[in-house]
């Protein structure tokens, strides 16, 4: 009498069927994972801009407005002193980091800001 634990060949083992079933649940959690990343696909739309008014060049990196975690930049510039350029990001309100101090700052679109070595003000 054959042994009720052991597997017939047409069950197929325990080890397959466990490999199978992580499969399935890891390319059912990888499609979730993707499906919630389809903004990625809609490029920036608007700006913020920025005035380095600084006497040094600055690097800026920014975020969409949904990188809570500051994951994935959106772009990165070096803005040359007493330059104004225009930063974008995803989202009505986009993170910008800049490199030298290590802060980020939180801008509207349609804003202008001007950065003075340690602080960002809306400029009027």
């Amino acid at each position: 009498m054959p042994d009720q634990d052991q597997d017939t060949p047409e069950q197929g083992s325990t080890g397959q069927r466990l490999l199978d079933f992580g499969i399935k649940v890891i390319t059912e959690q990888a499609a979730k994972l993707i499906e919630n990343l389809q903004f990625l696909y809609r490029p920036a739309e608007g700006y913020v801009t920025w005035l380095n008014d600084t006497d040094e060049t600055v690097s800026v990196e920014t975020f969409d407005q949904d990188d809570a975690v500051r994951w994935v930049r959106y772009e990165e510039r070096k803005i040359a002193p007493h330059q104004a350029v225009q930063l974008t990001a995803r989202g009505e309100r986009i993170h910008i980091l800049v490199k030298s101090n290590g802060c980020t700052y939180d801008c509207a679109k349609g804003l202008a800001y001007l950065f003075d070595g340690n602080n960002v003000h809306t400029k009027q």
